[in-house]
């Protein structure tokens, strides 16, 4: 395999630290969420609404006490939105607690979240020389806690968190855009639109289907789902359908070639599952393979079923993407892409492709070339060398 190959490492570590990738170098829209989760963003607004509802309950349309809810509540929904994202390693290991047990868990503990935070503001707010009169801050914590404001700012958190976090566990359950284009009709009548799709495969399944049973395959596919989830809605891909131990990623086309998210994800997800491969050997004494393959263009979407409607694309991108799936291990590569996303995608130095050639795949009569994609250098080997080169020509 080339990604072995010392001259081409060589090679594209001078790449790298002869000129910035544009892609590297300007401003990456993900970066915030490597911090705060995507899934957690909610929390941030769910802050707003409550202060300012909660300035509205006590004092009307008033600027000041409207105003002073926003000093609030940015900082302490950033705050709870940053723990909230620290926390995924307790949501995993309790991703099989019944829905209802979890929305009213994590309920308390957001509510629990704001009582805390509100409560060493208040105290930071008090003990300054300033006039908190029409503010949301009380005159003092004994005004706070023996009248009913205390008990106002308690239901209107519970009310507004119980709502938001049922929503979002509902989104997370049955897709967020999915929800919004079945409300809004928005594939009501059929639509052409271009897009990427990337197909996810488990290697070797019918063998350790076989190995471990179905019940205890079942929950190594429940494990290998889970995980995969949050890189791929962290890298603004969306969950199109699991066929069997296979996923289909869609991104629209824009999105997706947008800082290369959409080839990028294939190597947050192997980060994923490296960084549970303790827990993945400990339970089930292997760690889940995975071959990759992504092809766009244009498909058509429709909303399908009268009783189970759900969003469907059909064209001949899903099926030239499926062909290219099975193409992965003749050609000894993990993740392969198609003439088109090459042609598109803006690579960043740490990604290396390989040509692999033209071929005719299974009922197509048009030949189509196939690339692999691997990572060649490290992000922080292309970082350092950056580094050393700057001192040098200092």
């Amino acid at each position: 395999m080339s990604d072995n190959n010392p001259l081409q490492m060589e090679e594209i570590g001078a790449r790298a630290g002869s000129h910035l990738d544009r892609h590297t170098a300007s401003f990456d829209v993900l970066q915030p969420w490597k911090i705060i989760s995507r899934n957690n963003v909610y929390i941030i607004y769910l802050s707003v609404l409550l202060f300012a509802f909660y300035a509205f309950a006590r004092y009307g349309f008033n600027w000041i006490a409207l105003s002073t809810s926003l000093f609030v509540s940015v900082p302490i929904g950033f705050a709870i939105a940053f723990f909230e994202t620290r926390s995924q390693e307790f949501r995993r290991r309790h991703r099989r607690t019944r829905f209802w047990f979890y929305l009213l868990y994590r309920t308390f503990r957001v509510v629990c979240w704001f009582l805390v935070l509100f409560f060493l503001i208040m105290l930071l707010v008090i003990n300054l020389p300033v006039n908190t009169y029409e503010t949301i801050f009380p005159h003092s914590l004994y005004d706070f806690f023996a009248t009913r404001k205390l008990w106002e700012f308690l239901g209107i958190a519970l009310a507004i968190s119980l709502f938001s976090n049922f929503l979002d566990e509902l989104h997370r359950k049955l897709g967020r855009d999915a929800i919004y284009n079945l409300v809004l009709g928005k594939y009501h009548q059929v639509k052409e639109e271009e897009r990427l799709f990337l197909f996810i495969d488990l290697n070797n399944s019918t063998d350790i289907a076989e190995e471990m049973g179905e019940m205890e395959f079942s929950h190594f596919l429940q494990d290998y789902f889970y995980d995969i989830s949050e890189p791929i809605a962290r890298y603004f891909g969306r969950v199109y359908q699991y066929v069997g131990d296979e996923v289909v990623v869609t991104w629209p086309l824009k999105k997706g070639l947008r800082y290369a998210v959409c080839v990028r994800c294939f190597f947050a997800i192997e980060k994923q599952i490296r960084r549970y491969e303790k827990q993945y050997l400990e339970r089930y004494g292997r760690v889940p393979g995975f071959k990759a393959a992504m092809h766009g263009g244009n498909v058509v979407v429709s909303e399908v079923g009268k009783y189970k409607s759900e969003i469907a694309y059909h064209g001949d991108v899903l099926n030239t993407t499926a062909r290219m799936l099975s193409k992965c291990h003749e050609l000894g590569s993990d993740f392969i892409i198609s003439d088109f996303v090459r042609e598109k995608v803006q690579f960043p130095n740490y990604l290396g492709t390989e040509e692999l050639g033209q071929f005719q795949l299974k009922g197509k009569q048009q030949e189509v070339g196939l690339h692999g994609v691997y990572l060649s250098v490290k992000k922080s080997e292309v970082r350092k060398r950056r580094f050393f080169r700057k001192k040098v020509m200092q």
